[in-house]
């Protein structure tokens, strides 16, 4: 069974990641804060966790932040859920990519965390637990999403947009389509091939 971190980009896509030296985070403070915000119907692997847990850096090659992996298959993992028995082997890995960037690390680690104590599903009770415990960095405080974001909006067919109605047009620094047009707020916006030359103040 596999988790992946929401809030950030799923997947790293292909950046230039050097394996790390540095050991992998120590889960055991976090666990204690999980431990706190947590009963043991929604988390039925907490108690002895640290007996079966084992973290480490992925692969610099891996395009996921982080994935948690039980060694048992689902059914035996529903099995043991259910008896509110220990998991079994556990492994969440984190990428090293994450090293230099400690709040996205948090934020990913508590993610993966609660996966492994029994929150296995990506609902809302997930997400704001996660939330709660590591907030996550916003775009600008945050290196490696600001880097995934410039590796994903250079790999866009699309580079720029014109609005229709004042010929502005502008360089695409955002992933998502704009809503309207920075200069005269209309919902007139269309793809434009940017150069870069392209910016706000120009008109076609």
């Amino acid at each position: 069974m596999v988790g992946r971190t929401p809030r950030v980009p799923h997947r790293v896509i292909s950046v230039d990641a050097a394996p790390t030296d540095q050991p992998p985070p120590d889960p055991k403070e976090w666990l204690d804060i999980i431990r706190n915000q947590v009963d043991g119907n929604e988390a039925p692997f907490l108690n002895g966790l640290n007996r079966w847990l084992k973290v480490s850096w992925s692969d610099p090659s891996s395009d996921l932040l982080g994935v948690t992996r039980f060694e048992m298959d689902p059914n035996e993992l529903m099995r043991r859920r259910r008896m509110q028995a220990p998991s079994g082997p556990v492994c969440i890995e984190l990428h090293p990519i994450l090293v230099d960037d400690p709040a996205l690390l948090a934020h990913t680690f508590v993610h993966e965390l609660l996966h492994a104590v029994g929150l296995t599903d990506h609902d809302n009770r997930h997400a704001s637990l996660t939330e709660m415990i590591a907030p996550a960095p916003s775009l600008a405080d945050s290196p490696v999403l600001m880097r995934l974001r410039s590796e994903v909006l250079d790999g866009q067919e699309i580079q720029g947009w014109t609005c229709t109605n004042c010929a502005t047009s502008w360089k695409r620094t955002t992933v998502s389509r704009p809503k309207r047009c920075p200069r005269c707020a209309r919902s007139t916006v269309i793809p434009h091939e940017a150069s870069s030359d392209d910016d706000i103040e120009k008109r076609s």
